[in-house]
């Protein structure tokens, strides 16, 4: 095209950088236990569940919950697939320790929280672009849905009661 470069100064004139997202998200420093092991410590949220884990940076891929190891803690399948997509998405299935802590929410709420938690834990011990694609993944954003209140006046959230002509 002979007009190429006049058209693409004025498109550039009107045009701004987008900044990368993860560069805002702020990445807590790896930090060190008395052995020396490097570990990092999150939490993280879905529904009413609230969990807190703490990744170790070399490990042989032990997962434990509460004191009790994933395998007998989460009996659904869906939840341990949940619980291990970090690992899988980055490819480091057995190669950090996790220890975890959850209270409140069901079953599938708990693994949705240390789902977050350890993936938040992990951008510590990943590049920047690797923090990127986790962003880009869904790995690093909150699932912001709760339940919805009881309505006077209603069954439930949304459900009416029973209507009778008499």
């Amino acid at each position: 095209m002979p007009c190429n470069t006049a058209e693409e100064e004025f498109v550039q004139r009107f045009r701004r950088s987008v900044t990368i997202q993860s560069k805002k998200q702020l990445i807590e420093p790896v930090q060190y236990d008395e052995r020396g092991m490097a570990f990092s410590r999150s939490e993280g949220k879905r529904k009413t569940a609230t969990a807190e884990a703490v990744v170790y940076g070399q490990g042989s891929g032990r997962i434990s919950i509460n004191g009790t190891d994933y395998l007998l803690y989460f009996p659904v399948m869906q939840d341990r697939e949940q619980l291990m997509f970090p690992f899988h998405f980055l490819d480091r299935l057995g190669k950090h320790d996790v220890t975890c802590t959850v209270s409140g929410g069901g079953r599938s709420a708990q693994a949705g929280a240390i789902r977050l938690a350890v993936s938040k834990a992990l951008c510590s011990f990943v590049t920047e672009d690797e923090v990127e694609w986790m962003r880009q993944a869904g790995l690093l954003t909150t699932d912001p849905r709760v339940r919805e209140r009881k309505k006077p006046g209603q069954e439930g959230a949304r459900r009416k009661f029973t209507w009778k002509k008499r």
